[in-house]
């Protein structure tokens, strides 16, 4: 029976009317509700273009974010602040940054300490609306090698014991007797990397049904018409000699199929059913089909066990993306589900154009980058270029813009080797588009659920979108229960001015309108609401949790001839031009862990630890500062009426840091989380660092906290700061709250008294932009500030109407040959990405 169907490369209810439409209204209901969904939700995307792929401890990784929407990609969205974080290879928090987001952009740039740790690091990106769907947010391995010179180990962890294993995954989710199905498979080792497998499919008889062969990365695929009352095992093969068996999933005796073929301009979709006995000859079923929140098609037919049903999508006007197949049973419950992807052909083109193939040591080099779509016509966009050292590491089929944005952000779990997929740029090879399709069978999609969608769920919006820097919170009583209605007061000091907000139904609030730049304190307090004398504040963290079951893999391939560290300094220092003592490479069954695991440490074990309980009369103290005093050996805190100076002593000199003056609290004060900042309003390299609940603070915010709120101070001398960089230079004292412990129970303490002084906190922060160093054109300069290996950075290359954007810099002073990528997105906010060289030769 030939299906009704509508399809549309745009949803527009109007365009409905022009159908002849079933008597039930499921279909046009499905393309609402998606509308609807994607209207409310509205995901988000992240990417991080980076200057190199591998560095050096030393090293500044340049970035820049690129945020988008949902295809059809704007290419402004709606948040306004960008996070970005560093987890460590033990999968600790070491660095966390706000960023503001402009016309989709958001350069960035991250210093690493000298003395880092070698091992694998982890650049997570996210905007706060992106929390509410935590699986989807952006991540990418950058491995961190010791600085020249150096013989640093590096310590990788390494993942719980586990034998290989291999996946069946049946094209649209289940096997039924009697029907041809295409089963995919899916090899990986201990470490979740794909490997080579081949074998045999047999019934329980031992006859043999189907062979088996991976084609890329452990993925493949094989034919299967399960008979009744048969169960089939897989006999496999791995490469180094071994076997094993493993269970097909059982067929259904009676059920819907489901296989997707591409062809040339559509997708053609069987459909198969088997009845079981005692139902109807036939059925009615839906089948719906959309990229993000593009409905590509929408129709009805019946299906019948005397032959397959066919639907064709169509392919026009289709945008680029995973292409989401749903098949609906006459029950309006979706039984089989098919990811596939539509690669929309030849469309825009990025090129990058040296204005000569090789020029003189310090000449000055001039790139023109020009943007085009399919038909030639001049395209505006937002890009970023960076040129490096080709002998600067790299990784073979790593992520860009268009594989991050148009396939890995949409799929769950890692995707290995994600750039082999679109090797070919818009035209990709038969075994790439291959290798994509079984990866696409074997990868999970769960941006929403169905059911919930049809059900008017409205998606998890607990995180709201950020149109600026915000503070935000709770208002509690003791037992945790909202205070609705409750007005908060945030009072500014430099000048004095004082906001308010009501609470909504669920004790919420929201300051808006900060510039991001701001280093004065505010003071934020819950007014007495009816019923409650004493309410608190539990301010939002901004920061997602960090899981701790799995370290980062090795982002090379498994057969990559720079697998291994080693390898990576060997080529740190052919484009340093340096010769280094490689150090051991080392792997730890278990990376050593803190005493108490504490997410507010990112440094190792202190050398002094002050625990307040074990202080006598400590309520007494005007502040915390005084705790120091006399208990930490070459430390010595001074000072009378509020001025404060502490001295540390370091190897050769002391250094001396003068403090403000300390705010005075009353004892049995605090019940408010302690102040918290994204980086310290002024620091030097003279200064001891001084941390609260392991965020850089001045001495203001520190005495706001109550003394009665600490629960231990450590001290770590200079020679132990080295996760700090230069920062951590004259040591670091690090304050621990109570509030701020991961065991803290708000509620357990008794409620502060009305004199209680409400604490100060650091308003938000977004990240100063800082300029890559470029020397004048013609000046000299033989140590000219940049790092060896990033010749040019270019965050900001924009090209206007008429589709181009030049761009010039400094050359390098020795010979070389250089590698320039150009990565961004256009006005329409389609990805695009492009590289090119040139040479630097020295004239005879």
């Amino acid at each position: 029976m030939k299906p009704w169907h509508l399809f549309w490369a745009v949803a527009a209810p109007a365009a409905l009317a022009s159908f002849q439409l079933p008597t039930d209204d499921f279909g046009p209901r499905l393309a609402q509700q998606l509308q609807r969904f994607y209207a409310l939700a509205s995901p988000e995307k992240v990417y991080l273009h980076l200057d190199r792929e591998a560095y050096a401890a030393g090293e500044t990784i340049w970035y820049k974010g690129y945020v988008t929407g949902a295809a059809p990609l704007p290419a402004d969205s709606l948040s306004r602040v960008l996070y970005v974080d560093v987890i460590g290879p033990t999968q600790k928090l070491l660095m966390h940054h706000a960023l503001a987001v402009q016309e989709g952009g958001a350069p960035g740039s991250l210093l690493l300490p000298p003395n880092l740790p070698e091992g694998l690091y982890t650049l997570r990106a996210y905007t706060n609306w992106m929390r509410n769907t935590p699986d989807y947010l952006f991540s990418r391995v950058v491995p961190v090698v010791a600085a020249s010179g150096t013989a640093a180990k590096a310590t990788e962890t390494k993942p719980a014991a586990a034998a290989a294993a291999v996946q069946f995954f049946p094209e649209g989710g289940e096997l039924v007797t009697g029907l041809p199905s295409t089963v995919a498979f899916k090899a990986t080792d201990a470490n979740g990397r794909g490997i080579g497998v081949q074998g045999t499919v047999q019934d329980e008889q031992g006859a043999v049904v189907a062979q088996l062969r991976s084609q890329h990365l452990g993925m493949g695929r094989f034919e299967l018409q399960p008979a009744p009352g048969r169960l089939y095992t897989a006999r496999i093969r791995y490469a180094g000699g071994q076997e094993a068996t493993y269970p097909l999933p059982a067929a259904q005796p009676a059920g819907l199929t489901l296989q997707v073929q591409e062809r040339a301009d559509d997708f053609l979709v069987l459909v198969r059913r088997k009845a079981d006995a005692g139902q109807a000859p036939t059925e009615r079923v839906t089948l719906a089909a959309h990229v993000q929140s593009t409905m590509a098609y929408v129709g009805q037919a019946e299906a019948s066990t005397a032959r397959p049903l066919e639907f064709t999508v169509p392919k026009k006007n289709l945008p680029a993306g995973i292409l989401h197949v749903t098949l609906f049973d006459g029950q309006q419950v979706a039984r089989c589900e098919r990811l596939s992807f539509h690669n929309s052909g030849p469309g825009a083109q990025l090129r990058v154009q040296p204005d000569k193939s090789a020029y003189a040591p310090h000449e000055k080099v001039t790139l023109q980058v020009s943007a085009q779509d399919a038909a030639g016509r001049p395209l505006a966009g937002n890009f970023s270029l960076a040129v490096t050292a080709a002998t600067a590491p790299t990784l073979a089929h790593g992520l860009d813009i268009r594989t991050a944005l148009l396939l890995t952000a949409d799929l769950q779990g890692p995707v290995e080797q994600p750039g082999y997929y679109f090797a070919g740029g818009t035209t990709p090879s038969t075994t790439a588009s291959r290798a994509l399709d079984d990866l696409l069978l074997t990868q999970g999609w769960r941006r929403f659920v169905w059911k919930s969608v049809l059900a008017n769920a409205a998606p998890d919006a607990r995180y709201p979108r950020e149109l600026g820097p915000s503070l935000s919170g709770r208002v509690v009583d003791k037992h945790l229960a909202p205070v609705p209605g409750a007005t908060v007061s945030l009072t500014r000091l430099r000048p004095m001015r004082v906001h308010e907000v009501l609470a909504d139904e669920q004790g919420r609030f929201t300051f808006t309108g900060f510039s991001g730049q701001d280093s004065a304190a505010v003071r934020l307090v819950a007014q007495p609401a009816k019923g409650v004398r004493h309410p608190q504040l539990l301010l939002d963290d901004n920061i997602p949790a960090v899981s701790a079951a799995t370290g980062a893999l090795w982002p090379w391939a498994p057969d990559s001839t720079r697998q291994g560290f080693a390898g990576i300094q060997k080529q740190v220092a052919a484009y340093q031009g340096k010769s280094i003592l490689l150090g051991e490479v080392q792997v730890q069954e278990h990376a050593p862990q803190p005493l108490q695991p504490d997410n507010r440490r990112i440094y190792g074990r202190p050398d002094v630890t002050i625990l307040t309980k074990d202080i006598p009369g400590i309520a007494t103290y005007q502040n915390v500062v005084q705790v120091l005093q006399g208990r930490v050996s070459g430390l010595s805190v001074v000072g009378s009426q509020g001025n404060v100076r502490i001295t540390m002593r370091g190897k050769s000199s002391a250094e001396s840091t003068r403090l403000g003056p300390a705010l005075q609290a009353a004892s049995g004060a605090g019940r408010m989380r302690p102040p918290v900042a994204t980086e310290p309003t002024s620091t030097t390299a003279e200064m001891p660092l001084l941390l609260l609940d392991g965020v850089p603070v001045d001495i203001t915010l520190l005495n706001s906290v109550p003394i009665v709120d600490f629960e231990a101070v450590e001290v770590l001398r200079p020679g132990s700061t080295a996760i700090f960089g230069e920062r951590g230079g004259a040591g670091a004292i690090s304050f621990l709250t109570k509030h701020g412990n991961p065991n803290y129970v708000a509620g357990a303490e008794p409620a502060p008294g009305p004199a209680a002084v409400p604490p100060l906190y650091a308003p938000p922060r977004l990240q100063r932009v800082r300029e890559f160093y470029s020397p004048a054109t013609g000046a000299t300069a033989p140590e000219d500030g940049r790092s060896s290996a990033t010749l040019y950075w270019n965050a900001k290359v924009q090209t206007g109407a008429n589709g181009l954007a030049t761009v010039s810099f400094v050359g390098a002073d020795k010979a070389g040959s250089f590698r320039i990528v150009t990565e961004g997105l256009t006005q329409q906010g389609e990805p695009l990405r492009t590289t090119g060289q040139f040479r630097v030769e020295t004239r005879k």
